[in-house]
């Protein structure tokens, strides 16, 4: 009885439990999927807005630039520069140019300064604008060289109509970083004259708080924005600690493409906006390119923890595991008893027959079956009856 029972059992068991099995597990699978998916497709259009709001931000900027190279203002300023009987008509041009960048500054409200530096790399003009107001830098003293600067050194070497774009730098008061930093970025174009000699340069310092901003707001629990130079240092990170770890900067030497150094080629030779997923994030990137995408400012990371992605999955799971304990209870509850109302006419039967066989002919083969079970039992027992009045005639 116990192997026709248990195989009967195993049998309703695994019809019954099998199949549900199998579409709960291509349920988990493709919802799975779908939250990758959504979460990947969330992310898509998250990071694309941050790269289209930098973009917008710093649309304006080289157009900016180029006005003030050209203005009016700056050019009277620059045209009677060897006229040196004439100090009082300088100094007059020389304001009537301060007070026109000034009304640029505040009017843009962008520039945290706007600048002309002459050839010698020193500060001619400069208005610094902080607190929503624009002030006139006209002392000698804080007028500053800023012949070593880098940028400065870059931008007198381009030819006529030659824009300069750095990347996000901490800005600098008279060699040292600024406190508390002050992040920017340096649009600077050279100023020639006729005779396409070079008289210097104009620079403006964009206000890199508010591009740090763009990408900080759209920072969610769950998710790492980071922001990167082309060289993978930090431009932004939830932990300040890591930011600012290149050369320019902070040298810390913290650096994405160290922390991810086995993507980090994969990182740099990116020219659009891809993904790649590792067993415990989902990480999309996307270069950050300006001015026409004609200048890299950096890679824009979007990382999500699959363990938050997931969430509703491992809730979905631990509702079908109780939800499977408790059917395959049941199933094996409602099975036994299927099995048992098989099984026990079977025995009963084959029992009979046995009888028969050791020559038990008066004992009557019946059951209470009414299936193929019931219809074998009456079977053998008019066949018993045949045999025991074969046995009698044969007397």
């Amino acid at each position: 009885m116990n192997k026709i029972r248990n195989k009967l059992l195993l049998v309703l068991i695994l019809v019954t439990l099998l199949p549900a099995f199998l579409i709960s597990a291509y349920s988990l699978y493709s919802t799975s999927t779908a939250l990758k998916s959504n979460a990947l497709s969330e992310n898509t259009t998250k990071v694309t807005l941050i790269q289209k709001q930098i973009e917008s931000y710093l649309a304006g900027v080289q157009s900016d630039l180029y006005f003030l190279r050209d203005s009016n203002a700056l050019a009277l300023h620059l045209k009677p520069r060897e006229a040196k009987d004439n100090q009082h008509g300088l100094n007059l041009l020389l304001k009537n140019a301060q007070n026109a960048f000034k009304k640029f500054s505040a009017q843009k409200k962008i520039y945290q300064q706007v600048r002309y530096i002459n050839a010698e790399g020193v500060e001619v003009i400069r208005i610094d604008y902080k607190n929503n107001k624009s002030k006139i830098i006209k002392s000698d003293i804080l007028l500053q060289d800023k012949s070593k600067s880098h940028y400065v050194q870059e931008a007198l070497k381009l030819e006529q109509d030659g824009l300069l774009i750095t990347d996000i730098e901490l800005n600098r008061e008279k060699g040292e970083i600024e406190q508390p930093y002050n992040p920017t970025i340096r649009y600077a174009t050279p100023v020639f004259d006729k005779e396409k000699k070079l008289l210097g340069i104009v620079v403006l310092n964009v206000n890199g708080h508010e591009l740090l901003k763009i990408v900080s707001s759209h920072n969610n629990e769950g998710e790492s924005l980071f922001f990167t130079d082309p060289e993978g240092f930090y431009y932004y990170h939830a932990d300040e600690n890591k930011a600012w770890g290149g050369d320019k900067n902070l040298k810390t030497g913290l650096n994405f493409y160290k922390d991810e150094e086995r993507l980090a080629e994969r990182f740099k030779q990116t020219e659009s906006l891809s993904t790649v997923e590792t067993s415990s994030s989902i990480l999309l990137y996307t270069p950050v390119k300006i001015n026409n995408d004609s200048h890299s400012l950096g890679m824009l990371f979007s990382m999500t923890d699959k363990a938050i992605v997931l969430k509703p999955l491992r809730d979905y799971l631990f509702i079908f595991i109780g939800i499977a304990v408790f059917s395959l209870l049941l199933t094996f509850v409602i099975a036994s008893l299927l099995a048992n109302s098989i099984a026990k006419p079977l025995v009963r039967l084959k029992e009979s027959v046995q009888n028969l066989s050791k020559g038990d002919m008066e004992t009557p083969i019946t059951t209470q079956a009414k299936d193929e079970v019931g219809e074998l039992s009456h079977a053998i027992e008019l066949l018993r009856k045949s045999m025991n009045i074969l046995m009698k005639r044969s007397r």
